[in-house]
């Protein structure tokens, strides 16, 4: 048999064998670097309750959040893009949105946000908030499913009202007329007032004013009528002398009227100069002569005023009437109107 035999197959070396397993060992640790290479270490946290730290190899946040299998919903946030590529540590947060009702001015809707905080909600609904907008909620409260924000609008501005003044009518008495007769001396005609208010409106509704000033522009004239007077009652006083017994004795007289009277209580002097006191009346001078002495008691004798003197008169106090000083509101009131018999005492 020949050394060298041409169809016996050659054998391999020992350095093949040593290469084959270097080769073998360099790609297994090539495949185990690029597979730790491409594994990153991160976490979620999700509005819902859920957490979770995990090792993947997902490569954007949308595969990642696929791999956990959550599904995003209407106008839910996440703080990294879709499409970004994650990096190791990372940590996906995923912010549910919720529903709320926004009431902004006269127009109220409902609206879906992730937003935390009312400034944050605000800013993307485009709602700007300055020094004349009032909010029922502070920009740092936090949002939550179900709330109310309301936005409410003010404003005010300086509005200039006219108005018209009415004139009076002053009616005076005059000899030149007879009764009954009446004459126009001054035709009256109004005036023109200018207010001027301050106007506080809320969502374009007023909501109060405040008068700053008026200014009279033109002032009414007073419309004047003359009237003549009719001739005075003529008064029956019965000037017969007599006496009548009083408490404190028997009193003369010189006369006696039968009158009406009434009482009143304000302090005061009166047109003959001395201070209101009991015991002072108001009379008709063309009746009763101011100075006079009297004794008032009832018509029918239920009641005694007394001894009075006559020392004021009144716009009311016409032919047989007199005024009774009392002390208080509640006698002048409780006295009323009574019928008086009234002598005037020698």
């Amino acid at each position: 048999m020949h050394l060298l035999d041409n169809d016996a197959k050659p054998r391999p070396t020992w350095r093949l064998i040593v290469l084959l397993v270097f080769i073998l060992t360099i790609g297994a640790m090539t495949v185990s670097g690029l597979v730790y290479a491409m594994s990153k270490q991160v976490s979620i946290v999700d509005d819902d309750g859920y957490y979770e730290a995990f090792v993947t190899y997902k490569k954007t946040t949308a595969d990642v959040l696929e791999e956990k299998g959550i599904v995003l919903r209407e106008k839910d946030e996440v703080n990294f893009d879709l499409d970004e590529v994650i990096k190791d540590g990372a940590q996906i947060v995923v912010s549910r949105a919720v529903a709320i009702q926004i009431v902004d001015g006269n127009e109220t809707y409902f609206v879906r946000t992730a937003k935390k905080k009312i400034a944050d909600l605000l800013a993307a609904e485009g709602i700007e908030v300055g020094e004349n907008t009032v909010l029922n909620v502070e920009p740092d409260d936090v949002v939550f499913e179900g709330m109310t924000v309301t936005i409410t609008h003010t404003s005010e501005e300086i509005v200039t009202l006219e108005e018209v003044i009415p004139f009076k009518i002053t009616k005076k008495p005059s000899s030149k007329l007879k009764a009954g007769e009446t004459k126009v001396v001054q035709e009256g005609s109004e005036g023109l007032l200018e207010k001027q208010y301050k106007v506080y409106y809320e969502n374009n509704k007023e909501v109060s004013r405040e008068l700053l000033n008026t200014k009279v522009i033109v002032p009414a004239v007073d419309k004047v009528i003359h009237y003549g007077e009719a001739a005075p009652a003529t008064v029956a006083v019965a000037y017969t002398p007599g006496t009548i017994a009083s408490r404190g004795g028997e009193l003369r007289y010189k006369g006696v009227i039968t009158a009406s009277a009434s009482a009143y209580c304000i302090k005061g002097r009166t047109a003959t100069g001395i201070p209101t006191k009991v015991g002072v009346v108001a009379v008709d001078p063309k009746v009763i002569p101011l100075g006079s002495r009297l004794y008032i008691e009832a018509a029918d004798g239920s009641w005694t005023y007394g001894n009075a003197i006559a020392a004021d008169t009144g716009g009311a106090i016409k032919g047989n009437k007199v005024d009774l000083y009392v002390e208080t509101y509640s006698e002048a009131i409780n006295f009323g109107i009574r019928k008086a018999k009234v002598y005037i005492l020698e």
